[in-house]
């Protein structure tokens, strides 16, 4: 391949339910070269030079799935295969761009633990598959990624890998008077102190536990209200045990937004509650906010770049909750951004990062 050619990457982990992962994805394609590299992501139809093609839904007809991917593989002759993921259950598209003679085949690593194994145990195809593909991963991965170090070293069982900053557009989420004034006056909060939960209403993100922290803090807080920012799956039990919890008239479901940065400056504090995670950019956004963040001991400790983010252990009662809330309250730093800068959080440096290991020339091993 010559030197200044457009590299051709595909892209894998993208979806249209927005979530940590497509933040990830958007920012880095938004800020690498466009005239360098041309993407692809994988989605349910992709049209690539004119031609469309329809992906396979599931693995159920293995043989028509196989024979799908090392068709598009062959005909679409990719640079890069760039695999974002929470699990190593499948690592099959790894396999099929080694056998495609793709070079370089990145993985990257999202978060620190298997969201399918929350309600349940993983069944036993599924432990078996996770642990080999963890013993054989650096046959078909030239490269190893992750949000955080814990993400890294859950994921990939001490193999050497690269940790890449969850870059964010710094200055797009700058504290803001003007924005708190108009979103507070669209909800019709005036001076209450308000709690912010940011992400999808999954099991991962532990927002019935949530509900219960709330019901406390309300309890303690008669001006105290919340905001839920997101969809999924657990929006009717969540919409219900508020109910149950008598706080219904105290939260507010607002769904999916596309002006995150506008609510940061709104809320008082964030409460993030999780299972688990990487580094999630709601965290990073919400320093650059200068907003103080109460979040559970699960979450990646190198996220706190500010000193703004209080971890409790997901044992605790929601009372040790509530009282982590009430102390965050007033902490709000406006000035945390520029740490996050020093730190290196900028998108740009992130790009950088990325489109270095993008210009790597990996044997086909």
């Amino acid at each position: 391949m010559q030197e200044n050619a457009v590299k051709k990457i595909f892209i894998i982990g993208y979806s249209v339910n927005k979530g940590g992962v497509e933040n990830y994805i958007d920012g880095l394609t938004a800020s690498l070269d466009q005239e360098r590299y041309k993407i692809v992501y994988s989605l349910p139809v992709m049209e690539i030079d004119g031609k469309i093609w329809r992906r396979p839904p599931n693995r159920h007809d293995y043989f028509r799935y196989r024979l799908f991917w090392r068709r598009f593989f062959r005909d679409n002759k990719f640079d890069v295969l760039y695999y974002n993921t929470c699990d190593v259950v499948s690592i099959e598209m790894l396999r099929f761009a080694k056998s495609a003679r793709i070079p370089v085949r990145v993985i990257h690593s999202h978060c620190t633990g298997n969201q399918q194994a929350i309600n349940k145990p993983l069944n036993l195809f599924h432990r078996l598959s996770e642990r080999h593909n963890r013993r054989v991963l650096d046959r078909y991965a030239t490269r190893f990624l992750a949000c955080s170090q814990e993400a890294g070293e859950w994921m990939f069982d001490g193999r050497p890998f690269t940790v890449v900053k969850n870059g964010i557009s710094l200055s797009k989420f700058r504290y803001s008077e003007e924005n708190r004034r108009k979103v507070r006056r669209q909800i019709g909060v005036e001076n209450e102190f308000l709690i912010g939960l940011l992400g999808r209403l999954d099991p991962q993100k532990n927002p019935l536990y949530a509900i219960r922290i709330l019901q406390e803090f309300m309890a303690r807080s008669s001006d105290a209200r919340a905001v839920f920012l997101g969809d999924g799956e657990l929006r009717g039990q969540t919409d219900e045990a508020a109910a149950r919890a008598g706080v219904q008239n105290r939260v507010i479901f607002m769904g999916n937004v596309n002006n995150v940065s506008e609510w940061l400056s709104a809320f008082d504090v964030l409460l993030m509650p999780s299972l688990f995670e990487g580094t999630p950019f709601a965290l990073i956004e919400a320093q650059a906010n200068g907003l103080p963040c109460v979040v559970s001991s699960a979450v990646s400790r190198d996220v706190d770049q500010t000193g703004l983010i209080s971890f409790v252990d997901l044992e605790e009662p929601p009372e040790v909750w509530a009282s982590a809330l009430l102390q965050a309250r007033g902490r709000r730093n406006p000035e945390a951004v520029e740490k996050l800068a020093a730190a290196g959080y900028d998108v740009k440096n992130m790009a950088q990062t990325v489109a270095a290991i993008l210009e790597e020339t990996s044997p086909c091993r």
